[in-house]
């Protein structure tokens, strides 16, 4: 059997990237800009891998992005794990409705998973948390999600760029459109 090297670097690039960003969003941000809310960067490489790969790949990339951010949260393992696959499902779920590709696609995915997100937190944090989110940072919340947006087109530049590296099309094997 041959071994797709490509595919795996891709995954390992766009892994130690999502540390990168991880690492950026939980500890420099908050050196250079305080507590103005940053923007979700786990999240916009969880819209790329759920938009852009098959479901395998997705699910396969979901838990290894959950793995890898899950450290950087005070959020238990298990929770970030189901709520990171929810939001994977459900991003899924509109890309088999609605796909046409492009920035702009991207940025408006981002834009969605950037409201769901903190509704699924919320019921996360109620589901799994011993101590759940009681009051929620409505305003951070809003701020961040539109930094995320903000933030997408160029970091979607970087996943295309990573994705040539490995030689694959971003979309081009997803089956889009009603069975």
């Amino acid at each position: 059997m041959k071994v797709p090297w490509y595919w795996m670097l891709g995954l390992v690039l766009m892994v130690t990237t999502a540390i990168l960003l991880a690492a950026v969003q939980t500890s420099l941000w908050f050196l250079l800009f305080g507590r103005f809310p940053a923007p979700m960067f786990w999240l916009i490489i969880l819209v790329y891998v759920s938009v852009t790969r098959p479901l395998w790949e997705s699910t396969l990339a979901t838990y290894l992005l959950s793995a890898v951010n899950a450290p950087f949260t005070a959020f238990p393992f298990e929770a970030f794990l189901v709520y990171s696959v929810l939001l994977m499902v459900i991003l899924v779920a509109i890309r088999e409705r609605v796909f046409w590709g492009g920035a702009t696609y991207f940025m408006i995915m981002v834009g969605v998973a950037s409201v769901v997100a903190p509704i699924l937190f919320w019921i996360c944090s109620h589901w799994f948390d011993k101590s759940p989110l009681f009051m929620p940072a409505i305003f951070d919340w809003l701020i961040s999600g539109c930094l995320s947006a903000l933030f997408s087109l160029p970091l979607y530049r970087l996943y295309q760029w990573i994705d040539k590296i490995a030689s694959q099309d971003a979309g081009g094997d997803v089956r889009v459109g009603p069975r």
